[in-house]
């Protein structure tokens, strides 16, 4: 049997979100963590986009529209930048072992991890979910997929200075010699 570009899509999402599950079990003891209202407002962003990106019956009005006609050529590459994507996410993810948390936290023992795709960016793992995000719309060509990623890098983008502000307490100039030297989320550009 053939995989189709919306089945290559889903199976890499889907292994994604089990990367994630099976890591969540293996984090130190966190110490320190955001507002709640924050983890919400988080929370309730990233759900937006996965419901954009994802629930085919919002593809009405002009969140249906088409930003570029169906192409095969044009499906297949939205899953490789999809797949290169989800790679960077869980290579990040992997790197950052104990330490991760899908919130902003301060672990038990923290380390500031500066090594694998934290030599590029600051905020791999959004880097990586952003790459996803934008493969994904541009294999599905319509408006809801650019409406999921705008709110996926709106959420980020909030969620991100908190982080900066943890590790700089945290690591002090260990971490703004970092930031000064690594772009956020762009190697070399943002």
């Amino acid at each position: 049997m053939r995989s189709t570009p919306a089945s290559l899509l889903r199976d890499l999402w889907i292994l994604l979100v089990l990367v994630w599950i099976a890591g969540a079990t293996a984090t130190k003891r966190t110490v320190r963590r955001q507002p709640f209202a924050l983890q919400l407002l988080q929370r309730g962003l990233t759900v937006a986009a996965a419901v954009l990106l994802f629930w085919p019956g919002l593809s009405v009005g002009w969140l249906g529209w088409r930003f570029v006609k169906p192409n095969p050529t044009v499906a297949y590459a939205g899953v490789a930048i999809t797949a290169a994507g989800v790679t960077v996410a869980i290579w990040a993810r992997a790197i950052l072992g104990g330490n991760w948390s899908a919130n902003v936290t301060v672990k038990q023992s923290h380390e500031l991890v500066l090594g694998g795709p934290y030599r590029f960016v600051r905020h791999p793992i959004y880097s990586g979910l952003t790459l996803a995000v934008l493969g994904t719309a541009l294999a599905a060509g319509n408006l809801r997929g650019v409406v999921a990623l705008a709110v996926s890098l709106f959420a980020w983008r909030i969620k991100w200075p908190m982080e900066e502000r943890f590790m700089v307490e945290q690591f002090g100039d260990r971490y703004v010699d970092y930031r000064r030297r690594v772009k956020a989320i762009i190697p070399g550009v943002w």
